[in-house]
């Protein structure tokens, strides 16, 4: 009679630890627990089987074993791809991935830098930035946009905020219009450069 019980409860506790494990499994920390609990259901599922106990509760246990660890593992995985994709689109947004986002998101073009007389005898200075949005989605970028000199020093810098870009966009935008007179000729000369490509 006791030996029957043991053979009973064996199967009865994989069966158990199945249920338990596969309702475990959906809930986020608390699934490391299904894991556990999984293993030991496969364990006594498989000792079970082996040894001719209950075979319906024991293939029953085993099944639900194998599923709460496979729902474990892609819940865990889901929750970390989750976290790497929050961590890259903060990256975007604060400018750390500029290469990625000016290959795969934004096409820019820097214009020349122009200079021509305006009104009252001012000095009128501008040039022409273009922003295509190649990415599928809507996009806004901000784009860090310095001038340097040969010897690689900054002159200036400026900035162009491109936002709600519709997928396939472009849209022209005007920087360096209010530069200090003492700069003009050097920024007539002067390399543009991207420093920085954040997108949202």
């Amino acid at each position: 009679m006791v030996k029957s019980n043991h053979k009973s409860g064996l199967s009865t506790a994989s069966l158990v630890l199945g249920i338990i494990g596969v309702v475990l499994a959906f809930i986020p920390i608390i699934n490391n627990a299904a894991f556990v609990l999984g293993i030991l259901a496969l364990i006594f599922g498989i000792i079970s089987l082996v040894k001719n106990f209950n075979k319906g509760k024991s293939i029953a246990g085993l099944i639900l074993g194998i599923m709460a660890i496979i729902i474990t593992l892609a819940m865990q995985q889901a929750i970390v791809d989750t976290a790497n994709k929050a961590e890259k689109d903060i990256d975007k947004a604060l400018g750390n991935s500029t290469e990625e986002v000016l290959k795969n998101e934004a096409n820019v073009t820097l214009g020349k830098f122009e200079v021509s007389e305006g009104q009252y005898g001012l000095v009128d200075t501008k040039m022409i930035i273009t922003v295509k949005n190649i990415s599928d989605e809507k996009k806004s970028f901000t784009l860090h946009i310095e001038a340097v000199n040969p010897d690689g020093s900054r002159l200036d810098d400026d900035y162009v905020y491109a936002n709600d870009l519709n997928a396939g966009q472009t849209q022209e935008f005007e920087i360096f219009n209010l530069v200090s007179s003492d700069k003009i000729d050097a920024l007539k000369t002067a390399t543009f450069n991207i420093v920085e490509a954040s997108s949202m």
